[in-house]
């Protein structure tokens, strides 16, 4: 595909309808379903938050510690975004702790898609700190 075709194409999804706050509440409630199908787990949890403004947020079980919030915005994007590690974010863009700071991802298919890996990572990353410390 050329440039042409790629403007041509980014001018399409632009113009696509925007989800209103229902639309948002119902994708982030499939999109919660489908977290916790893909990624079964003793170590996390995914809580819905479906007020005003509906997330995922993901627990690490042993210690009930925030690791980080999902939302799905309205052009349908999936952002995922970490809560460990805040203080290091906004000294170095790049290096959120665990996980990244923040990731937007085109669609839910990519999220569920590269969000397994990120998480195992994460964790296991996560886990062997906490054990230092202890």
């Amino acid at each position: 595909m050329g440039f042409d075709d790629e403007v041509d194409q980014l001018k399409r999804e632009l113009q696509m309808p925007k989800m209103d706050a229902a639309g948002l509440k119902s994708a982030t409630a499939a999109l919660h379903g489908k977290l916790k199908d893909k990624i079964q787990s003793r170590r996390l949890e995914f809580t819905l938050n479906d007020g005003a403004e509906p997330s995922i947020a993901i627990t690490h079980l042993p210690g009930k510690e925030k690791l980080a919030t999902i939302t799905i915005n309205e052009d349908s994007s999936v952002t995922f975004q970490s809560t460990l590690g805040e203080d290091q974010a906004e000294d170095d863009v790049d290096d959120g702790g665990y996980f990244p700071p923040y990731v937007e991802y085109y669609d839910e298919d990519e999220f569920l898609e590269e969000a397994p890996e990120m998480l195992k990572q994460g964790i296991a990353e996560f886990e062997l700190d906490q054990e230092d410390v202890d």
